[in-house]
């Protein structure tokens, strides 16, 4: 977790808080690290539900991403990928 600091209580521009919660939705969020983070932004009920809401967001996309697409869809990606020319990608690290 991260040492030092106080949540200002500003979620959105607040660095400290901003750090926490990153920290807390790097990989997969335990309740464990969620719990820790929450208490350490326990004086600031509006950085909590920031960090609530981006825990929700982020378990939601998870979930969405394991259902399978319908069959149709599928199809339609699988025929637009044949038909992309890989020569004319450029491919660059950002």
């Amino acid at each position: 977790m991260v040492d030092g600091g106080a949540c200002m209580g500003r979620p959105d521009q607040c660095e400290f808080s901003q750090r926490l919660i990153f920290s807390a939705l790097e990989g997969q969020p335990t309740v464990e690290i969620v719990n820790r983070v929450r208490a350490e932004l326990s004086s600031c009920f509006a950085c909590m539900q920031t960090l609530d809401a981006r825990v929700q967001f982020k378990l939601a996309m998870g979930q969405a991403c394991r259902e399978a697409a319908p069959e149709s869809l599928q199809i339609r990606i699988s025929e637009s990928l044949q038909r992309v020319v890989l020569d004319d990608l450029e491919i660059t690290d950002f």
